[in-house]
């Protein structure tokens, strides 16, 4: 009986590597089709859908949710209007309840600009539409005037940044988010009367929930810029964003601001196979 068991013990471990690799390939797959998949997309800005976004060639961020159940993973992508992050969004996929080899795929999108925005992706699934003002940027108390170098203006954006926290409330439980410590995005020069701004995130394991916008911009009555920032969520549950432990933003699923458009939109177009040929 000895050497069935030793037999079945190296036998086990042949198998993992290659249930690994196999597992590994696949998540490739998949990645790659969510590139895809934001690559056909194409995002109009402005009430006349004059203005095209760039997308960003590669996905800022690969994630994962060990929390929530269904193998949920994906890869978020930024679109851009002459250097700012103007749109976030990430495309990913869960199981679908109750079956073991079919997935949802989800897109999810979180304005990033005052302007209206609309994504098509032609001759596939995935139209949506989101009004403009749905972000208000807002001066973050306490912090002082963005520095004149680049360089210096990037470390206070981390350090500004560090001063926030968030929660999300799963089934009554308020939790903490963590906050990754690198943008995942920087504007790439001035513009318009943005000086400089980056996108930070919060996540749950890496699964990013609550997207966070630090920029240099001019406040009412002043043409010098101040840090400001501006939140928006990246989930379905509910958000709450601190500063300095001070409460400055909530949002609870299915409600907006009093007065602005809803800046968020998630759409389930497509499900399909598990396994990727």
């Amino acid at each position: 009986m000895g050497w069935m068991l030793t037999c079945l013990l190296v036998m086990a471990q042949a198998e993992k590597p290659a249930d690994d690799a196999a597992a590994k390939e696949q998540q490739r797959k998949w990645n790659e089709y969510y590139a895809k998949v934001a690559a056909d997309y194409e995002i109009k800005r402005g009430k006349e859908q004059a203005q095209k976004l760039e997308l960003k060639p590669e996905p800022v961020l690969f994630w994962s949710n060990p929390i929530r159940p269904g193998e949920t993973n994906g890869s978020v992508f930024v679109w851009t209007y002459d250097g700012r992050a103007e749109l976030v969004g990430t495309i990913f996929s869960h199981l679908v309840r109750g079956s073991t080899d079919m997935k949802i795929v989800a897109h999810e999108f979180q304005s990033l600009t005052r302007e209206p925005l609309a994504g098509s992706r032609p001759g596939a699934p995935g139209t949506w539409s989101l009004a403009g003002e749905g972000i208000e940027p807002r001066p973050i108390p306490g912090a002082a005037s963005p520095a004149t170098t680049a360089a210096g203006r990037l470390s206070q954006m981390r350090n500004l940044a560090r001063e926030f926290s968030a929660t999300t409330n799963l089934e009554g439980v308020e939790q903490e988010l963590r906050m990754l410590p690198q943008p995942i995005h920087r504007n790439a020069k001035s513009v318009g009367d943005v000086l400089d701004g980056a996108l930070f995130t919060f996540v749950t394991g890496t699964d990013p929930e609550l997207m966070l916008i630090i920029e240099a911009r001019p406040t009412a009555g002043s043409d010098k810029p101040v840090w400001q920032y501006a939140a928006g969520r990246f989930t379905d549950l509910t958000l709450k964003l601190r500063h300095n432990g001070r409460e400055l933003w909530t949002r609870v699923y299915g409600t907006t601001e009093k007065g602005r458009p809803d800046p968020y939109v998630c759409i389930r177009p497509e499900t399909i196979p598990k396994i990727m040929p």
